[in-house]
């Protein structure tokens, strides 16, 4: 909250400008996120390690159909202008699992939390540079080749084959990796503080479909993400990163193809801010339910 407070203010004096926040956030998502995914190839690899990810991948892969099934059917019946029915099921779905999850759950949850969080992050990608493409591009057809243009995609993906390969980085390399990823937390809350320094709040919390989405993301999800968890007695650690990458807000993504498509920019840019805002208060009661 302080850091995000931190980068408010340096928006609002000037000290940052426009142009420095899209180079950061630029820097934060092309170079100093894969060198943090990296960094936790170097991993020791063993046999409940290499269960405990196959867990991860079915929980994260189960997720995204249960979840994208779900809010198709309640768009149907609670969503009444169809032309934004693209727009609220990826919002509703698709997290901010990049930007936010992997700082939040490296200072969280350590290496061990990360290298969950890469393979939870592999599904984001799959499923939204194909299924959530299609849905804000109005295309036909899925674009399978768009995954493979998405720098995080490409890296998470070696990093796991780097994984469970014998060979690891020498440790000045991973020392390097260590102290560029710790840049992580500081810089993306930064951003975010930017960000909301131009936002009209009273406009902002008007749309009651704003915080439809918002409750669905924030609360609805983890908390029925948690229960299954637990219910299933799954590990503490793969649990918590599940429901802590489940409990973020949307993701910039999908503003970003909103904009480029011209599919609903306003309203898509608004409740990105909204559910980000709002996680400030939802993210610390979910953790506190993690224990």
């Amino acid at each position: 909250f302080f850091m995000i407070a931190f980068g408010y203010v340096l928006k609002k004096t000037k000290i940052i400008d426009d142009r420095f926040q899209k180079n950061l956030s630029n820097l934060l998502i092309t170079a100093i996120l894969p060198i943090n995914i990296l960094a936790t190839a170097n991993n020791e690899f063993t046999k409940e390690f290499s269960g405990k990810l196959l867990q991860a991948a079915i929980i994260s892969c189960s997720y995204y159909i249960f979840a994208l099934t779900i809010i198709t059917l309640l768009c149907k019946y609670v969503f009444s202008k169809k032309q934004r029915t693209g727009i609220y099921i990826t919002m509703s779905v698709f997290a901010n699992t990049a930007f936010l999850g992997f700082p939040i759950v490296s200072e969280l949850y350590g290496t061990e939390g990360t290298l969950y969080a890469i393979v939870y992050n592999l599904f984001f990608n799959v499923f939204f540079f194909t299924y959530g493409v299609k849905l804000l591009s109005g295309e036909e057809e899925i674009r399978w080749k768009s995954i493979f243009r998405n720098v995080t995609a490409v890296v998470s993906a070696l990093s796991i084959l780097l994984f469970i390969s014998p060979f690891r980085f020498p440790k000045v390399i991973v020392s390097t990796f260590s102290d560029i990823g710790s840049m992580m937390v500081p810089i993306s809350m930064i951003i975010i503080g930017c960000g909301l320094v131009n936002v009209n709040f009273i406009e902002i919390f008007k749309n009651l479909y704003s915080y439809l989405i918002s409750f669905i993301r924030l609360i609805l999800f983890p908390l029925i993400m948690l229960l299954i968890l637990r219910l299933l007695k799954i590990d503490s650690v793969l649990a918590s990163t599940c429901v802590l990458l489940t409990a973020l807000p949307v993701g910039s993504l999908n503003a970003v193809l909103a904009e480029k498509n011209d599919y609903e920019p306003e309203f898509a840019n608004s409740t990105v801010v909204h559910s980000t805002v709002l996680m400030i208060f939802t993210l610390p009661f979910i953790i506190w339910l993690l224990g």
